[in-house]
């Protein structure tokens, strides 16, 4: 055998194996491999199939499945390659009794030596196939070398079938886990009473009283509020509350793309649509179909691309980048934006219609300074959250949640979560105090402090003004703390700390 033939044809096998994780896709391109460079004829590729129990005709270098049925274990000369795992070499099959010429029903000429030659595909130590071929042969040609070179190609498939079978398996894995943690999220979400949404301000329970009756829809949202809001967690308490909750979430931040791929990570594309688009590839819309896609941004979206997302909302089809062929998508949109989609329209940046096809069900989330209600609730939250994370347990003392109170937090929620981890983080002893306040928060009540003293003997008045307050909000609810905070408008945690700052005393205290 030609030794340089030899290897192109195992390089000409290795790169088409190479080429996709299918095998039965690049398998037939292999054997019509054989049969050019090598000459062999009737190239015959068959597979372990669970539910027969037997091997069966997957490939051969005609490109066509030339039977049904398969062969038992043991049975034939195929059969036996099978059961026994080792390569069998007929000289000549016209003599050879147990040939059973069951696949290609030959027609040998007189005069002609036809060899048959079946080897054992293995994966992972069992044998899961057999590769065949004949060989017209003649008295120069050693058929342990064809077969050697044949169990060659076999060993090739039999790499590329165990990292088919590996990946399947790692992608039901991946599926499987996927499938718990979403099972593992929705029961968190069910532990919250709003859907992992914490807050207990009127503003928050009306939102979600919103959110709670568009859920079960397919209605278009839209999120309006500050950076840092929570607009993603609110999308995604919508998502899990609506029919499609079994189905994907996907989020595209359009402000974090850049606008040369924005379309394609959208969209998707074709093979060739651009240098470097070797294969093609679903775009988001594609990958949440039946779910929820997740627009974070919408009013950084390129103009170009608005009216390609007017489509999605208007005919639920998108097409390809390089793609002429429309795609039929079930897709629930949900947008969020900080920006002022009004004013951008009046400067031309921003679609008025596709601004009317989103502004369906719109929901503007309060920035945290106008509902600092919710601060202790979501302060408890994270020190639960990061004491988990970290291993501690530590308590808020009332002047880190006076300070808290005091801040404006323009960074909103996710400000908040990001300093109490900080705070989490550096605590040594239990207790996040002033000192552990980060510099900004300390700079704002030093300001405080430099204010009160500049303020002289007003200052003394005011004090004054807000012991006499929490005195009467206590004895008109008979001293119960929790009432008399709620009469002040502020927490029990505040009002005990201000009982001892002034030296409140209970009526039962004065009469010891």
């Amino acid at each position: 055998m030609d030794s340089a033939l030899k290897l192109e044809t195992l390089y000409e096998v290795s790169k088409v194996l190479s080429s996709s994780l299918n095998v039965e896709e690049t398998v037939p391109y292999v054997l019509r491999l054989l049969r050019k460079f090598m000459n062999f004829e009737r190239v015959t590729l068959t597979l372990y199939d669970p539910a027969t129990d037997q091997i069966v005709v997957k490939a051969t270098s005609s490109g066509k499945k030339i039977l049904k049925e398969g062969f038992k274990r043991g049975e034939g000369i195929t059969g036996k390659v099978w059961k026994y795992g080792i390569p069998i070499v007929i000289p000549d099959i016209s003599k050879e009794p147990e040939f059973l010429n069951k696949l290609w029903k030959r027609n040998i000429q007189k005069g002609k030596r036809i060899a048959f030659i079946a080897v054992p595909i293995k994966s992972g130590g069992e044998v899961v196939g057999v590769l065949s071929a004949d060989k017209e042969v003649s008295g120069r040609e050693s058929l342990d070398e064809l077969t050697r070179f044949l169990s060659m190609v076999a060993t090739l498939i039999a790499n590329s079938f165990s990292l088919e079978r590996k990946v399947v398996e790692e992608r039901k894995n991946l599926e499987a886990q996927k499938k718990a943690l979403e099972a593992e999220l929705k029961r968190v979400y069910k532990e919250f009473k709003v859907e992992g949404i914490v807050g207990r301000s009127k503003q928050i329970l009306d939102i979600l009283e919103i959110v709670h009756r568009v859920a079960p829809t397919d209605a278009t949202v839209l999120l309006r509020g500050e950076s840092g809001v929570g607009k993603e967690v609110f999308a995604r308490a919508i998502h899990f509350l609506s029919n499609r909750s079994d189905k994907p979430f996907i989020t595209v931040n359009c402000a974090a793309i850049p606008e040369n791929l924005l379309e394609a990570e959208l969209f998707g594309y074709e093979k060739g649509a651009f240098t470097g688009a070797y294969t093609s590839k679903k775009g988001k819309f594609e990958l949440a179909n039946g779910g929820t896609i997740f627009l974070d941004e919408i009013g950084d979206m390129p103009v170009n691309l608005q009216v390609k997302l007017l489509r999605v909302l208007q005919e639920k089809e998108i097409e390809r980048l390089g793609g002429n062929k429309p795609i039929k998508v079930d897709v629930r949109i949900i947008a969020a934006t900080n920006r002022d989609l009004e004013q951008l329209i009046r400067e031309g940046k921003f679609r008025e219609d596709l601004y009317y096809r989103l502004n369906v069900i719109p929901i503007f989330i309060p920035p945290l300074r106008e509902r600092k209600e919710d601060i202790p609730v979501l302060v408890q939250h994270f020190i639960e959250q990061f004491g988990k994370v970290y291993g501690k347990e530590v308590i808020v003392s009332p002047e880190v949640m006076d300070a808290f109170f005091a801040y404006d937090w323009p960074g909103n929620v996710r400000e908040l979560q990001n300093v109490v981890e900080r705070m989490v983080i550096l605590d040594r002893d239990g207790v996040l105090t002033y000192e552990d306040l980060p510099i900004e928060l300390k700079q704002l009540e030093k300001k405080k402090d430099s204010e009160r003293i500049s303020a002289g003997d007003f200052e003394g008045s005011i004090w004054d003004v807000e012991k006499r307050m929490i005195e009467e909000a206590l004895e008109k609810t008979g001293y119960v703390i929790k009432d008399a905070a709620k009469l002040l408008g502020m927490t029990p945690r505040q009002v005990s700390y201000r009982i001892r700052k002034y030296g409140i005393t209970f009526p039962r205290l004065r009469s010891r």
